[in-house]
C-alpha cells in the first residue's frame, strides 16, 4: 500500500489545524528516524511520520493514530488504530472502564494483517494517588498464520509519588489456533498429539499444540504465557521520562528467549509547550497476535502538537482543588470574560454558574497544564463553581464563597 507524500501533509495539516468544538481535541505529529535490529538481522531504519488525534469528552476518549515510513523514494503506510475507551463516574471508590481497539498493520507483503480487541476493567481507587484494577477480554487477529483467537486476563497496580507515576501490570494470554490439516502446498499435515511447536516469523515466540484433534479436517492448537511489566513516568517541568521492563512466563514451547526479558526507555523534552524533542530504545518481545517477532530498536524525532495529549490512561480519582496553581477572570472585550485554570494531570476541567444557567461548559487544554473558555459574562456578582475530572463542584480557589441552597459552597465572581 503505497501513499503519495502530498496525502501525508495533507493528513497532517488537518490533524493540526486549530480546533473549535466543545470537546476536548488533541493531536499531534511525530517525525523521525526509526531503527530496528532482529536478532542475527542487519539493523535497518526508516523515516517515520506518526500523526495521532484524540478526542475526550467528560466519560469518552476516541483516539486515532497511524504510521508512514519513507523507504527509498516511497511513502508507505505502516499501520493504524482506532481506539475508544469509556469509563464510568466513580462510585464508592469504584470505577468501570470498557475499551475497543480496531487496527491494521503493513510491514512488507509477508506481514500485512487486522485486528479488533475488547477489555472490561473493573478500578478500585484507593485514594487520589493510588489504586488496582483487574479484567480481562478477547482479540481476534485476521491473517495471522498462528493465532486466530486470544483470551486475555490480568490486573494491576499504580501509584503517585511526587511528580512520578509507577505502575505493574500482570497479563495472562491464550491463545488458540485452528487450522486445516493440509499444508500449503496441499499434502495433507497430521495434527500433533504432543506438545509439537509450530512456527512463527524469526525471532517469535511460539505456539505449542496441545492437541486437540477437531472434528473434520482440523487441528486446535492452544497456547498460553503470561507477561509481568512494570514502569515509571516522571514528569519535571519540561521533561518526561518513562521506562519499563518486563518478564515473560511460559514453557519452553511457547516462549523463545529472546522474549523472556525486555526493557525500554524514552525521553521527552518539551522545547515549547507544543514543540518536543523525542527519544527512545530498547527491546520488545514477540507479539504472536501481530505476527512480529522480538527486536531492538531505536528512535529520534521531533513532536509537534496542538496541545498536551495525557500522558496516561489510568483512570483516577478527581483531583481536589488544591491542585489548581492558579485562576484567573479577564475582561477580552465588553460582557466577555476569559477564564484561565492551571491545573496538571487532570483529563477534563469545567465551570459552570448562573451566567451559563448553571450548564456545565468545558474548558479548552492549552499546553501541558492550562485550561481556559471565553464565555460573555454581564457586568455584576455571579456565581460560580469548578470541577475537575467529574469531581464535586466547588468553589474556585482565591475566590470569596457564600453558602449555596444544596448546603454546599459557591465562588462569588464580581465583573466590573
Amino acid at each position: 500500500m503505497i501513499e503519495p507524500k502530498a496525502a501525508i501533509v495533507a493528513l497532517t495539516f488537518v490533524l493540526l489545524a486549530p480546533q473549535g468544538v466543545s470537546a476536548q481535541i488533541a493531536s499531534k505529529v511525530e517525525a523521525g528516524s526509526i531503527t530496528t535490529q532482529q536478532d542475527g538481522e542487519v539493523p535497518s531504519s526508516v523515516f517515520s511520520v506518526a500523526p495521532g488525534i484524540r478526542v475526550d469528552l467528560p466519560y469518552f476518549a476516541l483516539t486515532a493514530r497511524g504510521s508512514a515510513w519513507l523507504t527509498g523514494q516511497q511513502w508507505q503506510i505502516a499501520d493504524g488504530t482506532i481506539s475508544g475507551n469509556l469509563i464510568s463516574p466513580v462510585y464508592n471508590h469504584f470505577r468501570a472502564e470498557v475499551i475497543g481497539n480496531a487496527s491494521r498493520a503493513f510491514f512488507d507483503q509477508s506481514l500485512e494483517n487486522d485486528q479488533v480487541d475488547g477489555q472490561a476493567r473493573l478500578h478500585m481507587l484507593f485514594s487520589q494517588n493510588s489504586g488496582i484494577w483487574f479484567g480481562g477480554g478477547v482479540a481476534r487477529p485476521w491473517r495471522i498464520a498462528v493465532v486466530s483467537a486470544v483470551d486475555v486476563t490480568g490486573g494491576g497496580a499504580w501509584a503517585k509519588l511526587g511528580d512520578a507515576m509507577l505502575s505493574g501490570t500482570f497479563t495472562n494470554f491464550f491463545f488458540t489456533k485452528v487450522a486445516a490439516t493440509r499444508d500449503s502446498s496441499g499434502a495433507t499435515a497430521a495434527c500433533g498429539t504432543h506438545n509439537d511447536p509450530v512456527a512463527l516469523s524469526p525471532g517469535a515466540s511460539s505456539l505449542s499444540s496441545s492437541a486437540a484433534t477437531a472434528p473434520g479436517n482440523d487441528c486446535r492448537r492452544q497456547s498460553r504465557f503470561s507477561d509481568v511489566e512494570g514502569s515509571v513516568n516522571w514528569a519535571f517541568g519540561w521533561l518526561e521520562l518513562t521506562g519499563q521492563a518486563g518478564y515473560r512466563f511460559g514453557d519452553s514451547y511457547d516462549v523463545t528467549p529472546d522474549s523472556r526479558r525486555w526493557a525500554a526507555g524514552t525521553a521527552v523534552l518539551w522545547i515549547t509547550n507544543r514543540i518536543a524533542a523525542v527519544m527512545g530504545g530498547g527491546r520488545v518481545p514477540a507479539n504472536p497476535s501481530r505476527g512480529l517477532p522480538a527486536r531492538n530498536y531505536t528512535n529520534f524525532g521531533m513532536m509537534l502538537s496542538t496541545s498536551s495529549i495525557p500522558r496516561t490512561t489510568v483512570p483516577v480519582a478527581p483531583r481536589t482543588l488544591a491542585a489548581v496553581r492558579d485562576f484567573e477572570v479577564r475582561s477580552l472585550a465588553t460582557g466577555t470574560q476569559k477564564i484561565t485554570v492551571r491545573v496538571g494531570g487532570v483529563e477534563t476541567v469545567e465551570v459552570m454558574g448562573d451566567f451559563s444557567d448553571w450548564t456545565p461548559l468545558v474548558l479548552m487544554r492549552r499546553g501541558r497544564d492550562m485550561w481556559d473558555i471565553t464565555l460573555p459574562v454581564s457586568t455584576g456578582v455571579h456565581e460560580i463553581n469548578l470541577r475537575l475530572d467529574g469531581g464535586a463542584w466547588l468553589a474556585p480557589p482565591g475566590l470569596p464563597t457564600r453558602r449555596d441552597n444544596f448546603n454546599g459552597d459557591v465562588g462569588l465572581l464580581v465583573v466590573p
